[in-house]
């Protein structure tokens, strides 16, 4: 007998905003300082078996400001399903006359394991009752990003490989197929007076084997301390989101997220927060083509 079906799917968090280097490879080094983001979301609240994610991002600059390089650890649980992810990127910026064009590179893997012992199964005979399964699986993935003070465009390939997962239990065969991801998002910051500044984005989201989707960000930065947003993700949630900026080390952010997909009714909706550490870099010159806002 054979099973088939897709894999653990990868978050995409609403506070990805303040956080480009989730989604892109190419952002690492971009803010021309450290920065190390911790962000835990717990979504769908109230579901039994909802995902829970945490991840680590942080990034620096190195050589004059053109080579930037970066971490991404995430660990997501679904249910009886954990996976932990580690990728380690590379950036190099080439300096054109108001902006700054990078090429990235993340290269790493994930750990998947399947504690099916956890289940309450209503034949404990069948297969997978007791079932411990654990997969590892390299992957590595490309981007882009253009941006100067004002505006920003980004793609990207964050894990090109899509392998096929295959497990055989008590005689049952299981595949498990990965999807492939390609992300395009740009903004820009525009000033309304000399205390308010409006910050729209958008992010498409193309997935193998799953409809074409995509967010529309809006945020205002309040006197360069509060950042206040709103989110739409399509066919999917409303999200109010925030940052504060504490003082010139440390920022918070928060994002609460609001089901309009079938799950409205049967969910709190999604918190996610975040922690933000920054520190400049004495070595390192500011550089004036550099991104502020993104």
């Amino acid at each position: 007998m054979s099973l088939t079906a897709a894999a653990q799917q990868r978050p995409v968090f609403s506070t990805y905003p303040y956080n480009g280097l989730s989604l892109n490879p190419a952002y690492a080094g971009s803010l021309n300082l450290f920065s190390a983001i911790f962000t835990n979301r717990n979504q769908w609240v109230n579901i039994d078996g909802a995902p829970v994610y945490q991840s680590l991002t942080a990034h620096t600059v190195f050589k004059e400001n053109q080579v930037g390089t970066g971490i991404n650890v995430v660990r997501d649980q679904v249910g009886v399903h954990e996976q932990y992810s580690l990728y380690g990127s590379f950036a190099y910026k080439i300096r054109m006359q108001k902006a700054i064009l990078s090429m990235g590179l993340q290269a790493g893997f994930d750990q998947r394991t399947s504690n099916f012992n956890e289940l309450d199964w209503f034949d404990q005979n069948g297969p997978y009752t007791t079932a411990y399964v654990k997969d590892f699986n390299p992957n590595f993935g490309v981007g882009l990003y253009y941006a100067n003070r004002d505006y920003f465009i980004g793609a990207s390939i964050p894990y090109i490989l899509a392998p096929s997962v295959f497990k055989e239990v008590d005689n049952v065969t299981s595949q498990a197929k990965a999807s492939r991801y390609y992300y395009i998002n740009a903004g820009f910051v525009k000033d309304l007076n000399r205390h308010l500044k409006i910050n729209p984005s958008v992010l498409l989201r193309l997935q193998d084997d799953s409809p074409f989707a995509f967010d529309v960000n809006v945020n205002l930065i309040i006197n360069e301390i509060v950042y206040a947003g709103v989110s739409y993700r399509f066919q999917d949630s409303f999200s109010l989101m925030t940052q504060l900026v504490l003082n010139e080390n440390f920022r918070i952010g928060y994002a609460y997220d609001i089901p309009t997909s079938d799950l409205y009714g049967y969910t709190a909706g999604s918190h996610e927060i975040f922690l933000n550490y920054r520190i400049k870099l004495k070595t390192n010159r500011r550089d004036g083509l550099c991104p502020v806002y993104f």
